[in-house]
């Protein structure tokens, strides 16, 4: 059964940045998130934790892609998650050094 034409993109540029968001995206915010929880809580607890839980985030910020219609909303919350874990790890930083 063929899928229904209004569920599919018109446009080549929504598909391919739902999926840069999807892949890249999705990787920064993981990655970001998990080197501010390093700052945060110390490198011995989170590498231990960010073996596991790294790859149950990355298919999750994965699926959020999709589940948002607009793929700059996607965009904006993935960037968001990467830009406040910028800070903390500035501010990490900061309060070791």
């Amino acid at each position: 059964m063929p899928a229904n034409k209004k569920f599919l993109f018109h446009s080549p540029w929504a598909r391919t940045s739902k999926i840069v968001a999807a892949i890249l995206g999705g990787f920064l915010a993981t990655a970001s998130m998990h080197v501010a929880l390093a700052y945060l809580f110390g490198i011995e607890v989170v590498l231990m934790t960010a073996l596991y839980s790294a790859f149950i985030m990355w298919p999750l910020f994965m699926l959020m892609v999709y589940w948002i219609e607009k793929p700059w909303i996607s965009w904006a919350i993935l960037m968001g998650i990467f830009l406040v874990s910028s800070v903390g790890i500035y501010f990490g930083k900061m309060a070791i050094g």
